[in-house]
């Protein structure tokens, strides 16, 4: 990811800390900004969620191997802390999304590369039949604990954790993690 576009994305995030998405005036906010082709509010969050990604790649450089099950978990747990980071600006996206349902649409196969990198992570070959349930299940696990997340106002994020361990070990039976 290059400078600005992680410069973009993060004045994306500073300016959803105290406003409303919709409340961005795409000209006035891109006047100065040298990243090409963002055209809509919905490009402004594919590249935050392009950011997470590049934070999450260098957060996991040096993780630990282990168990698929387990590195699901840290992998799943440190995209949660990059969340949490920008709490804030994160909510008021999941936020305006929630009244708009229709633009998550436009979201989800960039959604879906994120849950393909994080089975990468965690050595989950995404390939084949095998490949694309357990990156269906995985995007379920995901936003079904990001719901969790939202509410979960502990920095350590104890609940968060809790729910997340708990899918997992009841999605085991549904997969075998290697």
């Amino acid at each position: 990811m290059n400078q600005n576009k992680i410069s973009l994305a993060k004045k994306t995030l500073q300016y959803l800390e105290k406003k409303k998405l919709r409340d961005i005036n795409l000209k006035n906010f891109l006047s100065n900004t040298k990243v090409p082709n963002m055209n809509n509010k919905i490009d402004l969050i594919l590249n935050i969620n392009d950011f997470f990604d590049f934070q999450l790649k260098k957060n996991l450089v040096n993780i630990e191997k282990s168990s698929q099950r387990d590195m699901l978990f840290e992998i799943m747990m440190a995209r949660y802390d990059i969340l949490n980071e920008y709490r804030t600006s994160v909510k008021n996206i999941i936020n305006h999304f929630m009244s708009r349902p229709q633009g998550v649409l436009k979201l989800i196969p960039k959604l879906i590369e994120s849950k393909i990198l994080i089975a990468t992570f965690a050595n989950i070959n995404p390939s084949g039949i095998q490949g694309v349930i357990k990156i269906k299940i995985i995007f379920a696990l995901y936003y079904i604990t990001l719901f969790t997340w939202f509410n979960d106002e502990n920095e350590s994020l104890e609940k968060t954790m809790s729910v997340l361990d708990k899918y997992l070990n009841n999605i085991e039976k549904f997969i075998k993690f290697s």
